[in-house]
């Protein structure tokens, strides 16, 4: 009845409230957002690429005084456009308005309309210097704070009632302990039995940014299950991260201290952080775009580097960039070993590690065990020239730890790094040539592994656009820091030819569409074979008018996989087959109100099983008036799958910095409401309730995050200042 109730009153609010945009263009930034994070899934913390469109929302690029690295940076234009953009540019003169962009070839008005907000044109480019006055007079001020919760307890909150003081029940019927006995909680807790902190997700940030030439701030984090300023964790949040970065103070491009972030070339030799290229309805957007240094202020307690880098122009067409990172990672220990010197004397014990711990939970003892167990340090460089529309560049990397990596022995990780230190080294290029892009990267590693990863992006006509991407990583590759393109997240063990199409008959329709085929010269995790598969997607767009889209798609993978037949000896590898449909259509009823509805069903058959079949639908109603202190999101959802293989993602609105894209499996109902308002400006404040209501369960999840009973939700509160 409870979530009855909220609905309806959901559903009035949404119908009536008036709300105010944020002043970015949201719509843009979740659609690319959407596409980009497709193959993610969960709760995924995409600050920075959130950061860095709404960066040049209020920073916009000028297209008289920039370059393909800078522009890449929107995630909006293909290079190919790019590449037009800048030789019409360098053939016509400085633009003096961007109606003329209407003249580029490649540039559709879609297009035009798609990356207006982020763009402007100036005769003359800001100056590379500014008084203190000045910075701290146009420099924006942000501090956000947020706290999250799950309002059903959790098996790992058994000793504490939940928001509504209900206590958890085991669903067994098994007796409780006596949580009114301090020994027996702290028993519990010594055991891991239950998690030592309050079921509080508090997060809270402070940033200074000017233009994109100074940013300095810092983030700090506590996680629900850790404790907070008591306990193991006297030092109040389980997180902290700071950074300062400066660019652009003359032949100093770039300088960060604190926590920053390095990406070079295709991602093979060395790339931290999130890569957002990938196999997509954005059939073009297959080349890694790599953006050097740039700061760190996201939530990921691992893929970032902590320490100096600084890239300095040493002449109009020659960069260098040097990054060193000292920090403390987690990771699974295994059992210490002596250390013997060839002398037979014995030097001590040595750390040995199993495997990295990336989830970042610090809720038990045993993970808190794990945090920073071990010592990471990496030294490295990049090298790039870049002249009339190409570039090319030389990185190497040192990885060094302060104890052994030692993965478990079975055979499909047989060729995975294990010791102390690695090295990667590769060079990168990227040739523009009229309507045709050329780039790739070749890597090695210091075990003699190789990677090499080359395409083409080609206009084949103002309404045809082709992208090729062939890769070949070793299965003996190895590089920590390595996020290239492929089917798995991690470049080894891997071939392939990937082959994209984009056509554009009018300004009304888009047909984009890939097929890529792969083998895995190796054994896999739950592959005990070599092996290999294909996958390929199909999307037509329809736009009849600015308020009006609709696209349908159809996305099938085939690739092997163990049977699930219990048969003696080696597995056999069976075909694991997966199909999906959609059907999405936008519609804005007005210019505050959007309606957002999207059908998908889901197929999946693994060797001679059943098929399995998933459904999902769901209409989301979107809120934002020009002017008004209120702004309402509403969606409700059904969805029906058979088994966790036939589960659909769906991207959900959330706050500001923080992305969801939850799974949903099984039978029942999903819906959530967010409502931000403006009760003085320059400060918003956002509230988020979501919940799963299962119809088929009793017991949801599993271990510490069990929840008895068929109802999961959670809410959210986050505070913003900008002044």
């Amino acid at each position: 009845m409870r979530g009855t109730a909220a609905l309806l009153i959901g559903l009035l609010c949404a119908a009536s409230a008036r709300a105010q945009v944020d002043g970015v263009s949201r719509d843009i930034i979740e659609q690319r957002i959407e596409a980009a994070a497709d193959q993610l899934g969960g709760e995924v913390d995409l600050t920075n690429l959130f950061e860095q469109l709404t960066d040049h929302y209020r920073n916009p690029i000028d297209l008289n005084h920039t370059d393909a690295q800078e522009l890449s940076t929107l995630l909006l234009l293909t290079d190919i456009q790019i590449s037009a953009i800048l030789q019409h540019v360098k053939q016509y003169g400085k633009l003096l308005s961007l109606y003329e962009l209407q003249t580029v070839d490649g540039l559709t008005p879609a297009t035009i309309n798609l990356i207006r907000p982020f763009i402007t044109v100036r005769e003359n480019a800001y100056q590379s210097t500014a008084s203190l006055k000045e910075i701290l007079a146009e420099g924006t001020n942000e501090w956000t704070t947020r706290s999250t919760m799950n309002i059903e307890s959790r098996k790992g909150f058994m000793d504490r009632p939940n928001i509504f003081g209900k206590d958890y029940t085991d669903p067994d019927g098994d007796a409780l302990p006596n949580f009114d006995d301090p020994q027996v909680v702290d028993s519990l807790r010594r055991n891991n039995k239950v998690y030592l902190g309050s079921p509080f997700r508090i997060y809270t940030r402070y940033r200074f940014r000017y233009r994109q030439n100074i940013s300095f701030g810092f983030v700090a984090e506590k996680d629900e299950g850790e404790q907070f300023f008591t306990g193991r964790n006297q030092q109040g949040f389980d997180y902290y991260s700071a950074h300062l970065f400066l660019r652009g103070i003359g032949r100093l491009k770039a300088l960060a201290l604190g926590d920053y972030q390095a990406q070079f070339g295709q991602g093979l030799t060395f790339w931290s952080g999130l890569a957002f290229a990938s196999k997509s309805s954005f059939t073009m957007n297959v080349k890694r775009n790599a953006t050097g240094l740039t700061p760190y202020a996201s939530v990921n307690e691992n893929l970032f580097l902590r320490g100096g880098a600084a890239t300095f122009a040493l002449t109009k067409k020659l960069e260098v960039t040097g990054f060193v990172s000292r920090k403390r990672i987690d990771a699974n220990l295994g059992d210490s070993s002596a250390n013997i010197d060839s002398l037979g004397n014995n030097l001590g014990s040595e750390i040995l590690v199993s495997s990295f711990q990336e989830d970042g939970f610090h809720r038990t003892n045993n993970e808190l065990d794990n945090k920073d167990a071990l010592g990471e340090n990496i030294l490295g460089g990049h090298l790039r020239y870049a002249d009339r529309g190409m570039s090319i560049g030389a990185t190497v990397a040192h990885v060094e730890y302060s104890g052994s990596i030692a993965p478990n022995t079975s055979t499909y990780r047989q060729f995975v790094f294990n010791g102390k230190d690695n090295t990667t080294a590769g060079v990168d290029w990227n040739m523009l040539y009229r309507n045709l892009t050329w780039f790739g990267e070749a890597a090695t590693s210091a075990n003699g592994g190789k990677a090499i990863n080359t395409g083409l992006l080609v206009s084949l006509d103002k309404r045809v656009s082709l992208s090729l991407l062939y890769r070949n990583y070793g299965r003996d590759y190895q590089a920590q820091y390595s996020r290239s393109f492929g089917e798995t997240i991690d470049p080894w063990n891997e071939k392939g030819l990937y082959t994209g199409i984009e056509i554009r008959p009018n300004r009304y329709w888009t047909f984009n569409a890939y097929f890529d085929q792969f083998s895995f010269p190796w054994l896999r995790y739950l592959t005990d074979a070599p092996s290999a598969g294909y996958d390929w997607l199909a999307q037509l767009n329809w736009k009849p008018s600015k308020k009006v889209e609709l696209y349908v798609r159809a996305k099938h993978q085939d690739k092997a996989i163990n049977t699930t037949v219990d048969i003696d000896g080696i597995d056999p590898l069976v075909r694991a087959v997966q199909t999906n449909y959609r059907v999405n259509a936008s519609y804005k009823v007005s210019d505050a109100v959007s309606l957002r509805t999207r059908v998908e069903t889901i197929d999946f058959q693994r060797g001679s099983a059943p098929l399995e079949h998933g459904f999902l639908m769901y209409q989301d109603i979107v809120h934002r008036p020009l002017s008004s202190p209120l702004e309402l999101t509403f969606r409700f959802a059904i969805f029906e799958t058979e088994s966790y293989n036939a589960r659909v993602y769906a991207y959900e609105n959330d706050l500001i910095g923080v992305f969801s894209i939850p799974a949903y499996y099984g039978r029942g109902i999903r819906w959530y409401g967010m409502a931000r308002i403006t009760p003085l400006r320059r400060v918003d404040v956002w509230l988020r309730y979501g919940a799963f209501i299962y119809q088929d369960q009793t017991v949801i999840s599993s271990g510490l995050q069990e929840i008895s009973g068929n109802m999961r939700s959670d809410l959210k509160l986050q505070v913003r200042w900008i002044f």
